[in-house]
């Protein structure tokens, strides 16, 4: 026995059955197993107790007076608190009729009496790891809705942002530590002569001979300390023009990445 203790983590189990004994027994056998057991002696009670406080499991006779263990268990499947309950019946009933209509209203096993340990646990552990199994598949499922869901608006703030800077005169640019453009709009584009994706195989050394890569460390480090200013320089068309530029910017982090927004101003091109 003592090799089932400690495989499962407790669960809360109801156990309905009209039979004092039988309650008495099935207690017994799962408490042994760490569960935490609920015991009703019929239907309607059953319900009440699932109702109020929804079990892991239910081991629910079939032969009960009042209400039988399928009309118990039609019930609890036509609620929304009940009908994820996994119910496993119980009865000395054997016939094939029975077990079909057992799974017909719902239920997911079927445990024959005179009760066998073995078999008693192996089905109650076998139909909680399943019903662990599905609720966390229902939680990564949730997570990965939701995950969805928010890169779905991301996508569709970023293209509102793009669209938004795409109306700017000025041309925009982002630039990364490493000097990499990692986001430049439309304007840039127009003026420098390069397409969007060009651009964005580039660096500041590529565009802007004042920045070049064996000065941009200590220049990087003296543009983030001043957190936003502005300066004047040159740019390199692509087809080998030189464009004054009076360039304003701003440094800023995000998802503990540090980048330099700059906003670009050409006179001789308005």
């Amino acid at each position: 026995m003592n090799n089932h203790q400690v495989q499962l983590a407790k669960a809360n189990i109801l156990v309905v059955d009209d039979t004092p004994d039988n309650l008495r027994l099935l207690s017994a056998m799962l408490t042994q197993l760490g569960y935490e057991i609920r015991r009703v002696i019929n239907g309607p009670t059953a319900l009440k107790t699932a109702q109020a406080a929804p079990p892991d499991l239910i081991l629910l006779d079939i032969m009960m007076p009042e209400m039988n263990g399928y009309e118990v268990c039609q019930h609890l499947k036509a609620s929304e608190i009940t009908r994820d309950i996994p119910v496993i019946f119980i009865s000395a009933l054997d016939e094939v009729f029975d077990k079909v209509k057992a799974f017909a209203v719902g239920g997911v096993d079927y445990i024959t009496k005179p009760f066998s340990e073995e078999e008693v646990f192996a089905r109650v552990e076998n139909n909680l790891t399943i019903r662990r199994l599905q609720k966390q598949l229902t939680e990564k499922n949730l997570l990965l809705q939701q995950e969805i869901s928010d890169r779905q608006k991301a996508e569709s703030a970023l293209r509102l942002s793009q669209f938004y800077l795409d109306k700017f005169k000025d041309s925009i640019f982002f630039v990364n530590s490493n000097a990499q453009l990692v986001y430049v709009n439309e304007a840039a584009c127009q003026i420098l002569g390069y397409s969007r994706k060009e651009l964005l195989t580039m660096t500041v050394h590529d565009i802007d001979p004042n920045f070049p890569a064996e000065t941009w460390h200590s220049q990087w480090q003296e543009l983030r300390q001043k957190d936003s200013s502005s300066f004047e320089s040159i740019h390199l068309a692509q087809d080998g023009r030189n464009l004054h530029v009076k360039i304003s910017f701003s440094y800023l982090e995000f998802k503990e990445q540090e980048y330099l927004c700059t906003s670009a101003y050409y006179p001789s091109t308005h």
